[in-house]
């Protein structure tokens, strides 16, 4: 296993299986998993790492001959910088007769690391000035800026939302009828990864 990620803890755990499962062939499965696929993210050098592994559903109930979820586990892992961290919350799945781990649902693994923070954090308030342009009726085309597909926009006096067809995100806000105020609403982004 990559030294990066010696340190990584297992469990602690409820069931008896997952206790069990815990083998030195396990461990080297996810080490070499986590080294071709989370390592190559890292863009900077680290200072300390630290992680764990935990089942995802971690009771004698879910761990029977047939369950479907006895080796999804849950993974966190953090790249320690003064300079800020790369961080990773994932869940993972163990296929015992392959010996080799996958990210749940096929989902490549997407390391945060303080650029891609950024730029996420600078997308968002991208994305809610522009809807707060066509929500004021500024004459701003409604232009998804991450994919360049033409927005969806619905401007009702009890709603106003703006989604992008191929789903980087959905911005909806109710209003009150009687005044036209935003009573409350909701902001939702397709996560790196999401297909």
């Amino acid at each position: 296993m990559h030294p990066a990620f010696a340190n990584i803890r297992f469990g602690p755990f409820a069931s008896a299986y997952h206790a069990a499962a815990i083998t030195p062939e396990l461990k080297e499965a996810l080490g070499a998993f986590l080294e071709n696929e989370l390592l190559p993210q890292v863009e900077q050098p680290f200072e300390s790492t630290s992680g764990a592994l935990v089942a995802a559903y971690d009771a004698e109930r879910y761990c029977g001959p047939n369950s479907a979820v006895r080796d999804i586990y849950k993974f966190e892992f953090t790249f320690h910088r003064s300079s800020g961290d790369d961080t990773i919350q994932v869940e993972l799945v163990f296929r015992p007769q392959a010996r080799a781990f996958s990210a749940r649902k096929n989902r490549p693994l997407y390391l945060w690391t303080p650029a891609r923070r950024d730029r996420y954090h600078a997308e968002g308030r991208q994305l809610q000035h522009l809807c707060g342009r066509i929500a004021r009726h500024e004459g701003v085309e409604a232009v998804c800026p991450l994919c360049s597909a033409v927005l969806s926009v619905h401007d009702s006096p009890n709603l106003f939302d703006v989604s992008c067809p191929s789903r980087c995100f959905k911005y909806n806000v109710h209003r009150d009828p009687a005044d036209g105020q935003f009573l409350h609403g909701h902001f939702f982004r397709k996560e790196p990864g999401d297909v």
